[in-house]
């Protein structure tokens, strides 16, 4: 069986590795996808445990395309019989490059190929229902490359069951345990000095249990015809935790009102007694202590204020960042601003071991790995 990740485009390594130790081949890396090599058991693992990944889907096909007629064409080759008789079916589509068409249009031309395929296989017609569909088939196009899959996952795993509490610049939690697996983190200390609403700590402490993802269960794939119950449970239990959290995770928010928040999403996700959060100011706290590890998100983009004061934050931070990092120590810093924060890293005597850069929304931003 060939598998789909969708993931965060420009950390799409951090998504395979954590497949590959969910024993889950990766075998080809795509702008915000990753192509895996797996079984039924790869699709039940990943949607639980996987943090990276924003869609678990199952490739059905994959094919160079040139135009709205060849795209129906490849379309209707498929067979569409796995769709009960009594289900509902819709197609979505995302696309990318330059085409004379939209995604809607490829949504269109798919949903009707399906629709025909199906009659021709099995002489009846295929219920469509774009709301609340019983399958969801996915048509992508990235350049002249259509992927068409089948979406075991249902709404993506970016939105956490936990969140109680919405930063207005929150972090997406794929992307933050993506900076957590970038970083190296091995459960010593670890502090996010400008936490918002707790995204890194909490995605963290979780990634380190291997903690359910989605909780309540609520997946796409119990609805397909391989679905098998026992399989699933069976194939969850082999998941153990990665590591153990050695000493609490230390989180300092400025804002008393994102701070409130951080605690309502820490409680949430049942983690106070792994998870310290502090409401001080993180360019001038004095922690009397220093850190393993740091993984941070600091202000940027538009609601963060003035580019001006934005910077100013990072310089300061930076010029006190050996009173929070200890000796040997390693970091992780994702912002829009990644040129200046790396020139300044690089000013202070830090060793810049990588950098990644990528989509956040709609933002380019970069993430820098340092050690002190």
């Amino acid at each position: 069986m060939k598998l789909l990740a969708t993931t965060i485009r420009g950390f799409e390594e951090y998504s395979a590795k954590e497949a590959e130790l969910l024993n889950c081949k990766a075998v080809e890396l795509r702008q915000a996808r990753v192509l895996l090599e797996g079984n039924e058991t790869c699709v039940y693992i990943l949607n639980n445990f996987a943090r990276t990944v924003n869609k678990v889907l199952i490739l059905l096909s994959r094919e160079t395309v040139n135009g709205l007629e060849d795209i129906y064409r490849k379309a209707l080759s498929l067979d569409y019989t796995f769709i009960r008789p009594d289900q509902s079916f819709a197609v979505r589509s995302e696309r990318s490059g330059l085409h004379d068409f939209t995604s809607i249009d490829v949504a269109r031309v798919v949903g009707q190929a399906v629709i025909d395929s199906y009659m021709k296989d099995k002489g009846s017609k295929i219920k469509v229902d774009l709301e609340n569909p019983d399958v969801e088939i996915d048509a992508d196009l990235i350049g002249n490359e259509l992927f068409i899959s089948l979406n075991t996952t249902g709404n993506g795993l970016n939105f956490r069951e936990y969140r109680t509490y919405n930063h207005p610049s929150s972090l997406k939690p794929t992307l933050a345990s993506s900076l957590v697996i970038m970083s190296q983190w091995d459960g010593s200390s670890l502090i996010d000095p400008f936490t918002g609403g707790a995204t890194i700590p909490t995605e963290a402490a979780l990634y380190a249990f291997s903690s359910l993802v989605r909780p309540s269960g609520n997946f796409s794939y119990k609805k397909l015809s391989f679905y098998d119950r026992f399989q699933e449970e069976q194939a969850l239990k082999k998941i153990g935790k990665k590591f153990d959290v050695q000493e609490k995770i230390v989180g300092i928010e400025i804002s008393r009102k994102h701070f409130t928040g951080a605690l309502k999403n820490v409680s949430s996700a049942n983690l106070n007694e792994y998870i310290e959060l502090v409401h001080d100011d993180s360019i001038k706290i004095d922690l009397q202590r220093r850190f393993k590890f740091l993984i941070s998100n600091p202000p940027y983009g538009i609601r963060s204020g003035r580019k001006e004061k934005v910077l100013k934050i990072y310089e300061l931070f930076v010029r006190r960042l050996d009173k929070v990092l200890e000796e040997g120590g390693e970091g992780v810093m994702i912002t829009t601003e990644y040129k200046k924060l790396l020139d300044l890293l690089t000013q202070r005597g830090y060793k810049v071991l990588k950098v990644n850069t990528g989509l956040h929304g709609k933002l380019w931003v970069g993430a820098i790995l340092f050690r002190s």
